[in-house]
């Protein structure tokens, strides 16, 4: 078997802590189905956050808002408007079309929590953020 002698081009940055956020990101897809997959998706998006390099804002903005949704998926509101404030200091330092689409989805996500206080303050910082939300 040849080993090539360049790797794929997004191989340079794909370290522990792309991978722990990617795997990360998958389970919570399938949380969006079985809610149990909710507690190992937030582990996995937590230790890609304590790995992340500071540079790295847009991922570090969706594994925030990835953390948030995983809590607001195991009924943790008050904690996922926490996670969710935040990720809004990281979200408002980048200008990825990525993460407005993902911060967007949070936004539709918490609509039917809307009279929380919490998720109507969380809600009312998101606004301004999301163009259109989806």
């Amino acid at each position: 078997m040849t080993v090539p002698a360049e790797g794929p081009h997004w191989i340079g940055y794909f370290d522990a802590a792309e991978f722990a956020g990617t795997t990360g990101g998958r389970l919570l897809e399938m949380a969006q189905r079985k809610p149990e997959f909710a507690g190992p998706a937030a582990e996995h998006i937590s230790q890609a956050i304590a790995l992340r390099k500071s540079n790295r804002l847009r991922s570090t903005a969706l594994d925030q808002l990835g953390i948030a949704e995983a809590r607001i998926i195991e009924g943790e509101v008050k904690e996922a408007c926490r996670l969710g404030h935040l990720a809004l200091t990281t979200v408002e330092r980048t200008a990825s079309d990525r993460v407005r689409v993902k911060l967007a989805e949070m936004y539709n996500r918490t609509k039917s929590l809307a009279d929380v206080p919490a998720v109507a303050e969380f809600r009312d910082r998101v606004r301004p953020l999301v163009v259109a939300p989806v």
